[in-house]
């Protein structure tokens, strides 16, 4: 696929996916959409790239949806055929979230509201610049969050100050959003790229294989009620990891005080029995 409305870019195993339409302020489009998953499942199918960067160019990360449709913006009737006939194809967007195997660091530069917020929830990491102003706004247009908000907001911020945000719209700086656990650091806008890829360095220390299986018993885990099978496949991802190349290698480049060259790489040496249910 050809990028119209997202740059993607590579190096050092790290990806990197801009939003690309300053002008409106990167404003959310479905092909937009389709460009940035399609961006992700790339990164998701090289062994060579284990870490993903989201961020916006210019002075916004995203001004959510494109209304440049006026009061017909979320009229569902005027939704691309395609739209439908995909999300039928590919079922629940949240669990497309949940089964990636790479993590994805979200580097919020300036404003970011609306489907800009929620798109980017569902992703491990996020941290923000300084000039950051985050919005979820839906009521205030007169609809509702999306891309399961109301079930993931409360997760990670507590249900008192999902609620406050969802039904008041309200705009928070970046110094609200980090005491909030929105994000998990607040930089100088011209540090904010350099503390992402920072953050994926450090991942990068990491073995592949781990960090997939702890990745994928971090969401899993979310909704799993059954602490008997929570404790199953813990155990059985950690045993089976114990047994692998990697481990010896983590042990021995600790000792020998050096960076760890891992064997294992992602999807291509996932254990067999990968994923447990």
């Amino acid at each position: 696929m050809d990028y119209e409305y997202i740059i993607f870019e590579t190096s050092d195993e790290i990806a990197t996916i801009t939003l690309n339409r300053p002008e409106r302020l990167n404003a959310w489009t479905y092909e937009m959409g389709l460009e940035i998953w399609d961006a992700i499942d790339k990164v998701e199918n090289d062994p060579n790239l284990r870490v993903t960067i989201i961020t916006g160019a210019g002075r916004g990360f995203c001004a959510g949806a494109d209304l440049s449709r006026g009061g017909s913006t979320f009229d569902g009737s005027n939704r691309p055929r395609e739209a439908g006939e995909r999300a039928r194809r590919e079922g629940s967007l949240i669990k497309r979230y949940f089964l990636l195997k790479k993590p994805v660091i979200v580097a919020i530069n300036g404003p970011v509201v609306g489907v800009g917020i929620t798109f980017i929830l569902p992703f491990d990491i996020r941290i923000a610049s300084e000039s950051a102003r985050i919005g979820i706004v839906f009521n205030r247009r007169g609809v509702i969050p999306e891309i399961s908000c109301p079930w993931i907001l409360p997760r990670i911020i507590g249900l008192s100050r999902a609620a406050e945000l969802m039904y008041t719209g309200r705009i928070i700086n970046a110094k609200e959003a980090l005491e909030y656990g929105l994000v998990s650091r607040v930089v100088p806008d011209d540090k904010l790229m350099d503390t992402a890829r920072e953050i994926a360095d450090e991942i990068l220390l990491s073995a592949p294989v781990s960090v997939t299986l702890t990745k994928r018993m971090v969401y899993q885990f979310l909704t799993e009620t059954d602490i008997d099978k929570v404790e199953m496949i813990n155990n059985r991802y950690f045993g089976w990891t114990g047994s692998q190349p990697d481990a010896k290698e983590g042990v021995i480049s600790f000792l020998e005080k050096r960076r760890p060259k891992w064997k294992l790489k992602v999807p291509g040496d996932l254990p067999k029995f990968f994923p447990l249910e």
